[in-house]
């Protein structure tokens, strides 16, 4: 591996200093260069479909705070993006340590850099990667899903109701957007009071509140997507203010009819998926 990095910062032109391997980076190879810049890299070829898209993100969405593409290309057989590094740590594992205030403060810059997200045109993604056709996209979601509880023994006749009467109305009349669709606190950076958001690569072209699913998630349950470093300094309660401020700032992402009511179902959809995924279902009631 040290031959193809040393080949890609030749071929950027990036004097080698140090070369660190990063403990983080599930879907991707992460090294620390000079320890001012991010080397990504992979050779698997889904992995790479992902990579792309965040190379793609990077070359179309300019905004003050997220990290600045500095190369990218292919190298004996891998796809590599190469980043400035932003300095800061994550917010989990800062969260306790800060006041009110700061906290307050955290969660404000987090609206705004959302909200200038979403704004970004989808154009540059791939087609499988715009979900245009919201209302059809959820009834397919959740009639999945309602025929897995179905075998599995539960009643699902409060959900057949709900695909059957509500769901055309209550996902009609969207808000597309850019989607970061991964707004959890390992993934925002705070440095000197400033944050800032990494990795793209769960980037989508959707209806706006989807930002919410994976945030809320945290909010109500913040040990699910933290590190294990993490887990020890985590207080449930430090999370519960967290989700309100955020309406308050970023008002907007909340005004359609029925905002909660989506939201909810996204997080429904989300976690069924996750016990599904480790075969754990008995937390549904």
């Amino acid at each position: 591996m040290l031959e193809v990095i040393n080949k890609i910062l030749q071929k950027e032109n990036i004097k080698v200093g140090t070369i660190k391997k990063s403990s983080s980076g599930f879907t991707n190879q992460v090294y620390f260069i000079n320890d001012d810049l991010v080397l990504k890299l992979t050779n698997n070829d889904v992995i790479k479909q992902k990579l792309n898209k965040e190379i793609s993100v990077y070359n179309n969405v300019k905004l003050n705070n997220i990290p600045k593409m500095i190369g990218f290309g292919d190298v004996d057989g891998y796809k590599y993006v190469l980043l400035s590094k932003v300095k800061g740590k994550t917010l989990y594992s800062v969260w306790h340590t800060l006041t009110i205030d700061e906290r307050e403060s955290a969660v404000k810059q987090i609206a705004e850099i959302l909200k200038q997200f979403n704004k970004c045109s989808g154009d540059f993604l791939n087609d499988e990667f715009k979900d245009l056709n919201w209302a059809d996209i959820w009834k397919s979601k959740l009639i999945e899903k309602q025929e897995i509880l179905k075998g599995l023994g539960f009643n699902v006749e409060q959900l057949n109701k709900f695909i059957t009467n509500n769901l055309e109305v209550v996902f009609n009349n969207n808000t597309y957007g850019l989607v970061y669709n991964d707004a959890h606190f390992d993934n925002f950076l705070i440095d000197c009071g400033k944050v800032y958001l990494i990795d793209f690569d769960r980037v989508r072209f959707c209806p706006t509140d989807y930002e919410m699913m994976i945030f809320k998630c945290m909010c109500d349950n913040p040990l699910k997507f933290a590190s294990e470093e993490d887990e020890l300094t985590i207080n449930p309660d430090d999370y519960k203010n967290i989700y309100g401020q955020l309406k308050i700032y970023y008002s907007s992402l909340f005004e359609h009819e029925f905002s909660s009511v989506r939201i909810y179902v996204y997080i429904f959809e989300y976690l069924m998926g996750q016990a599904i995924k480790i075969n754990d279902v008995n937390w549904i009631s």
